[in-house]
């Protein structure tokens, strides 16, 4: 099998994990304060999704680089010791160092890394995909789970920025565009 439809099967299968996760566990979202009961369900329902054997899903499972250790919060390898994907998550919006470590571990591991945000106040979740010489940003919706690019940046590009923000402009009420005391 290449290695894209590799991906496409691990994106799918990590698909059907966030889909369960919603459909059965979305209390997670409200009673758990840490990420760890939450990264045990994910990584349990990858695990049965990719239904392998040779494969298995570890949750904070530190992996050595050249000049650091990783810790993706779960982490799909075989039991020789070769990753095939990393996810990294918040449940808000990932921070520069959370994308930079995704983005580094990608960069030295050469495996599918993932990185994204459950953000449970969101119709949707935030994937951050990390390739080669770009990072995709998508949406997937929480409803029917399909997927929306909504940027692609390239490694030349500042990915940290908040270029997905958006820039909201403070407007004068009515009342104070009616009453000049009023906005002052």
């Amino acid at each position: 099998m290449s290695d894209r439809a590799v991906e496409i099967q691990l994106f799918d299968c990590f698909c059907q994990a966030l889909k369960r996760l919603c459909r059965d566990d979305f209390l997670l979202f409200s009673t758990q304060r840490n990420k760890g009961p939450i990264t045990h369900r994910i990584a349990m329902y990858l695990e049965q999704e990719l239904n392998d054997r040779a494969l298995l899903c570890d949750v904070q499972f530190q992996i050595r680089g050249e000049d650091r250790i990783y810790t993706p919060d779960i982490v799909v390898h075989n039991r020789m010791g070769n990753e095939e994907m990393a996810l990294y998550w918040q449940d808000a919006y990932l921070n520069a160092r959370d994308k930079e470590e995704a983005r580094d571990f990608h960069r030295e591991k050469r495996c599918f890394t993932l990185a994204f945000s459950l953000l449970p106040d969101k119709d949707y979740f935030l994937i951050y995909r990390f390739a080669e010489s770009y990072t995709d940003y998508l949406h997937l919706s929480r409803e029917t789970f399909e997927e929306e690019v909504l940027r692609r940046c390239s490694n030349d590009e500042d990915i940290f920025a908040d270029q997905l923000s958006l820039k909201l402009t403070k407007r004068r009420s009515k009342s104070a565009a009616e009453n000049p005391s009023l906005s002052k």
